[in-house]
């Protein structure tokens, strides 16, 4: 009995669902590395927010606590809730493929046994095809998204966390941090692709999270 018959599609996609989760885990382990690396960050100024040296500027420290609070502390709040929506999704698409696998499988099973004819095995061969690639397609999304997010992580640090931190005692960055907050819209663009991103990684039957 050989399954050649119905065509070649199901392993060309499998073959290339495989690259894409291999790819996956050195982007996710990027993205380790960058949360790593923030959350360091983040310790060192609560802790100089907690017990700040001697001498540094009050006044400027005061603006810059009020940008963390009103502006960087929500942005900061979305993309967290950004990563845990993604998370979900894959969660959903994961369940998603493991259930059309299982249907795959249970047909793949009957045919063996002559239970059904070649015609209506190879139907059920396509159809996994299909959810496999709408799988492959949800995987793109994501690791789009995780770069997108380890980007937006990145940006937040290294803009915003590290020169709070040197601030303390080079006072010139502050004030520069407070220039540029009233001149530029910190991390809007990256959110925003990480938003649209976010909406076109979920399974066709999860509703987008508008809260």
């Amino acid at each position: 009995m050989t399954f050649a018959a119905c065509g070649e599609q199901l392993k060309e996609v499998e073959r290339s669902v495989g690259f894409l989760l291999h790819g996956l885990r050195t982007t996710q382990g990027t993205v380790r590395e960058a949360e790593s690396k923030t959350q360091g960050q983040e310790a060192i100024y609560q802790n100089l927010r907690l017990h700040p040296p001697e001498e540094y500027d009050q006044v400027l420290a005061r603006q810059i606590g009020k940008i963390r609070r009103t502006i960087v502390r929500p942005k900061r709040a979305l993309l967290v809730q950004l990563r845990e929506q993604r998370a979900a999704a894959r969660r959903q698409w994961e369940q998603d493929i493991r259930l059309a696998h299982e249907q795959f499988l249970e047909a793949k099973a009957a045919y063996r046994k002559r239970l059904i004819p070649q015609e209506a095995y190879c139907q059920a061969r396509e159809v996994y095809a299909e959810a496999l690639s709408r799988y492959r397609g949800g995987l793109e999304q994501y690791r789009t998204g995780l770069t997108l997010y380890t980007d937006a992580l990145n940006a937040y640090r290294e803009q915003f966390v590290v020169p709070c931190i040197r601030g303390y005692t080079e006072p010139a960055l502050w004030q520069a941090l407070i220039t540029r907050f009233e001149q530029d819209d910190f991390l809007q663009d990256l959110l925003n692709s990480l938003t649209a991103n976010a909406i076109r990684h979920l399974p066709p039957e999860m509703p987008p999270d508008m809260s």
